[in-house]
């Protein structure tokens, strides 16, 4: 008994001190949040919640936090249509050895670091060099891509482009888990490929779609290595973590902090539920 406890003790340790360096941080940030401390007042005088009142009273805050939004509903939307398009696509061959071979083929801009394929794409959209150079070509108009809103709607396709695939590997573990009785009784009744996607196996992968909007909504209210290699700190692409940045990075330390933390409880709240949830059905399954 004194080994088994000895030996879990050992194990949980790793788990523990991480736990406890989170915590550390935000509780850090938190009590910094409520002083004013920054470059221009370096001292830790206690103000309360009034840092939260200037941070809301913010107009760049208020339009970072619509940009988030914006970027979050559209990647969800577009993430999850191209990931499941992608995911039926690739479910329809037979051949296991090239479902892998795809699978590898659409998950690989994952590979890439966001700040590569950030480079990568401001290249693609220069007015000189990349797109308009081929719609010149076939006497197209050229397109300001990252002028005005357009940087913000390119940058969110890019994103899409990025995590489709990713989503799509939701979706195809959640189309593998289909139980192989219920496929074949629909092929038994007669059921097309087509039919059988959208009236068994789709129907049967709703935590694909529940995976796929819980990750991309926090894939984009974290965005900032994309964005801020394409156009630094554009107003139009200006996300809630860039503006953390940009407080951080002129020392108004204690903005930044109540950013930081209005972050954390956002990503928290949807985090959580979904937490409590998976582990309440584990239990239930377990028992």
């Amino acid at each position: 008994m004194a080994l088994k406890t000895s030996y879990f003790i050992l194990m949980a340790l790793p788990v523990l001190l991480f736990i406890a360096i989170l915590w550390y941080g935000i509780g850090w940030n938190l009590y910094l949040s409520l002083t004013s401390y920054s470059l221009y007042n370096p001292k830790f005088e206690f103000i309360g919640l009034k840092t939260y009142s200037d941070l809301l009273r913010d107009d760049a805050f208020i339009n970072a936090i619509k940009i988030s939004f914006i970027w979050a509903a559209l990647l969800i939307l577009l993430g999850n249509v191209v990931g499941l398009l992608i995911a039926v696509s690739i479910f329809q061959f037979e051949s296991s050895r090239l479902r892998s071979a795809l699978t590898s083929y659409f998950i690989y801009p994952l590979a890439i670091s966001l700040v590569a394929s950030g480079v990568i794409w401001r290249w693609l959209f220069d007015s000189v060099k990349g797109f308009n150079v081929y719609l010149t070509k076939l006497g197209l108009p050229e397109v300001s891509w990252l002028g005005g809103y357009n940087a913000l709607w390119s940058l969110i396709g890019v994103s899409v482009w990025i995590y489709g695939g990713f989503v799509a590997l939701l979706y195809l573990a959640a189309f593998y888990n289909v139980p192989r009785d219920v496929i074949d009784s629909a092929l038994v009744d007669g059921a097309d490929a087509l039919t059988l996607m959208v009236k068994v196996v789709i129907p049967h992968s709703r935590l694909g779609l529940l995976l796929g909007t819980i990750f991309t909504l926090l894939f984009a209210l974290q965005m900032f290595d994309l964005p801020y290699s394409v156009l630094f700190t554009n107003p139009f692409t200006m996300t809630m973590v860039i503006y953390m940045y940009n407080k951080f990075a002129y020392m108004i330390v204690n903005i930044s902090a109540s950013s930081c933390i209005f972050l954390i409880a956002l990503s928290a709240t949807i985090v959580i539920p979904y937490a409590t949830y998976g582990i309440r059905k584990w239990i239930l399954k377990v028992i």
